[in-house]
């Protein structure tokens, strides 16, 4: 294929790149057209390359359609990834004595990608919103377990050992004092890196194809 003007000096690749953004974006494949011809190529050139990554995008969109069957094992997914990563930033919390924000991030990537592992490749807003909520919880999850460790050291130095050995993680008492804290725990970073957590979430299911 010759082509002139700017789409002279673009690869197949870069072509279709820039179409898939354009259609992505809502434009429709007329104007796409028109833009193409602008720009150097024929009108019948321009035509069989949009209708090319037209139906590319159509078969992927097609492919990655949510659909019942794999709610269960994607929930059971993000459930994983929530208690894992949780876990993980809980425990980092605990050894270290600090709460490192961009380990709370990594939850949020975690909870993504377990999402989309468990989804066989489905993907969109189902899945996404699922990704949200798994990335919260394991915030919580590992916000919980540095909390009772602050709480294990205060009653030690003021009732010793032995009132610490009575003490349970999973005691309701104990989840209700973390919430009734949870408010005067938050600071700005903390709100910083779980908005990032949330996003990196809810961007690694989202749909790469056309709204079908």
């Amino acid at each position: 294929m010759e082509n002139t003007g700017d789409t002279g000096t673009q690869s197949q690749e870069e072509l279709e790149d820039k179409i898939t953004e354009q259609l992505g974006s809502g434009k429709n494949r007329t104007d796409v057209v028109r833009g193409l011809v602008q720009s150097g190529m024929t009108e019948s050139e321009a035509t069989q390359a949009v209708e090319r990554v037209f139906s590319q995008m159509k078969k992927t969109a097609s492919e990655e359609e949510f659909s019942g069957e794999v709610l269960v094992p994607t929930l059971l997914g993000g459930l994983i990834a929530a208690v894992l990563g949780g876990a993980i930033w809980g425990g980092i919390a605990i050894w270290t004595g600090f709460e490192i924000g961009y380990v709370a991030w990594g939850v949020g990537l975690l909870c993504g990608l377990g999402v989309v592992m468990m989804s066989q490749g489905k993907r969109g807003a189902p899945l996404q919103i699922i990704a949200v909520v798994a990335s919260i919880l394991g915030i919580l999850i590992g916000k919980y377990m540095s909390f009772f460790d602050i709480v294990k050291g205060v009653v030690a130095e003021e009732k010793g050992a032995e009132a610490v050995e009575t003490m349970s993680m999973f005691s309701m008492e104990m989840a209700q004092f973390f919430g009734q804290n949870l408010t005067t725990m938050a600071s700005g970073f903390d709100a910083l890196w779980i908005i990032l957590a949330v996003y990196t979430a809810w961007s690694i299911p989202k749909a790469s194809g056309l709204k079908i």
